[in-house]
């Protein structure tokens, strides 16, 4: 037996005494090393991934806590400003996780976040079908953010057999909607 296995396996002997180094449950030299680092905040433990709400849900925790409860859009600017966004007496922040054109990363996204919400705010982060919501949210959780979640459906929802977004979102949805900026809402 390799001497790495026999310390995971809990099976080393001490030279001296040729007794097990443990007395108690055999955890393994890499879990005490885990729980070590962890417990130095070197390494953290993983996080439950952002649950998803639909349209419908988000709207509804929204009208229910106006003082506590956000949509993000997290969206490109002309998606927002040329597409319509939610219409929400809290508004709708427009903080897009990615830059059009040529989609690159929004290196202050969180800070972004950060300079207008509290970490224990409740987020939904909406985008146009759910996928840049999803990584939103969870860039979010990382950072911090205690109650996050992202819009499933978000703005537009998924495409119909012909390619077209008429199925579910907040716009097919009926929810309410508009393309008014507010220059307090809308990225710069």
């Amino acid at each position: 037996m390799g001497i790495w296995n026999a310390i995971t396996t809990g099976r080393y002997q001490a030279r001296a005494s040729r007794r097990p180094l443990s007395a108690g449950p055999r955890l393994g030299l890499p879990v005490v090393i885990l729980v070590m680092l962890m417990s130095a905040g070197i390494v953290h433990a993983a996080q439950e991934p952002p649950q998803g709400v639909d349209s419908r849900t988000a709207y509804e925790m929204v009208l229910k806590d106006l003082d506590n409860t956000f949509v993000v859009d997290v969206r490109t600017r002309a998606e927002y400003e040329f597409v319509g966004h939610p219409d929400l007496p809290n508004g709708a922040p427009n903080i897009p996780i990615r830059f059009y054109p040529g989609w690159k990363a929004n290196e202050r996204f969180v800070d972004d976040v950060a300079a207008r919400f509290n970490k224990d705010q409740i987020l939904i982060t909406m985008c146009r079908s759910g996928v840049r919501a999803k990584k939103a949210a969870q860039l979010l959780r990382e950072a911090g953010f205690k109650k996050v979640y992202y819009m499933t459906d978000s703005f537009e929802g998924a495409k119909d057999a012909k390619g077209h977004r008429t199925v579910n979102g907040w716009k097919v949805n009926g929810l309410p909607y508009t393309y008014d900026l507010d220059a307090r809402l809308v990225y710069h």
